[in-house]
């Protein structure tokens, strides 16, 4: 098991993607089959509470005929840490363990409690002053029930990812190549802003607004959001963001578009699972269907990243 595995999942049915949460189960299934565009063939979110969720999944995998196909796991935000460190100078092969000694300081658990993944920015970013990385923490216990889960529904755990990589598999699809795009996700207690240029993930930073917290013009909102921006315009050296992307919302989607279009200073659009994958599972989804299944979906558009 791996949080950011770097072989290629064989995936000839496709790819599923699932995501747990206080709220219930997201789960979505990408194909993906040479020269042709992702197709996205299942997009679904159950209502469940942590302690239905196991015999939930096992149902729908039963239902559904899912047995065996592998996935990809998303972690909800709550559930781990994401660190921005210094990167040491070692083999990216050797980064994770390296990282781990490097976290040891700032979680609050015992390091043999944790388990810790990272993957380096890019070389340019922060204009070459110094290598960064991220850093993922996930309590170990967390891990193997999570785990335990998928096996006892009948699927095959492949990887277990985060939210920003799975945006930033968002991002490649909705045509980040030769450009910089955000995605900007709203929820009610905070918000995540995650930045890419092409497929390389160079900023993803929390919100801590959120729409419980908004002001009616969403000005403080805007001021952080603005702020975000411009600190990667100017620290991180890759110029303008080109594209900033709202993700669908669960409630107040259409007065944040109007709010936030009108105080920042790159133009904001929506971004729809209908036009990513046109007339196929996502056809009928709501708004708020697809806020609570996007997570899932940018996980079964994982590929190989090394």
């Amino acid at each position: 098991m791996a949080w950011f595995a770097k072989r290629k999942i064989k995936v000839a049915n496709g790819l599923l993607g699932i995501e747990t949460s206080p709220e219930g189960i997201a789960l979505a299934r990408v194909l993906r089959e040479p020269g042709q565009p992702p197709r996205l063939l299942e997009c679904q979110f159950h209502e469940a509470t942590s302690v239905e969720q196991p015999a939930l999944l096992k149902r729908l995998v039963n239902e559904l005929g899912f047995a065996g196909m592998p996935v990809n796991l998303l972690l909800h935000p709550a559930t781990y840490q994401m660190l921005l460190l210094d990167s040491p100078d070692v083999p990216a092969t050797e980064l994770r363990d390296a990282m781990r000694w490097r976290v040891k300081e700032l979680i609050s658990e015992p390091l043999e409690n944790v388990v810790v993944d990272a993957f380096n920015l890019p070389e340019d970013a922060y204009r070459g002053r110094s290598r960064m990385a991220y850093c993922a923490v996930l309590n170990k216990a967390r891990m193997h029930a999570l785990g335990a889960m998928c096996n006892e529904a009948g699927l095959r755990l492949g990887s277990i990812d985060v939210t920003e990589m799975a945006f930033r598999n968002l991002g490649v699809l909705a045509g980040s190549e030769g450009m910089s795009l955000a995605l900007l996700r709203l929820r009610s207690s905070e918000g995540l802003i995650a930045v890419q240029h092409g497929a390389d993930l160079y900023m993803a930073r929390r919100i801590e607004q959120g729409l419980d917290q908004a002001d009616p013009e969403f000005s403080a909102m805007t001021l952080e959001i603005q702020r975000s921006l411009d600190y990667y315009e100017s620290q991180l050296g890759k110029g303008y963001i080109n594209r900033l992307l709202l993700l669908p919302m669960k409630r107040n989607g259409a007065a944040a578009l109007q709010a936030l279009s009108n105080g920042l200073a790159v133009k904001l659009q929506a971004l729809d699972l209908r036009e990513l994958f046109p007339g196929q599972a996502s056809a009928e989804l709501s708004e708020q269907e697809q806020a609570y299944c996007m997570g899932a979906v940018g996980a079964a558009l994982r590929q190989e990243v090394g």
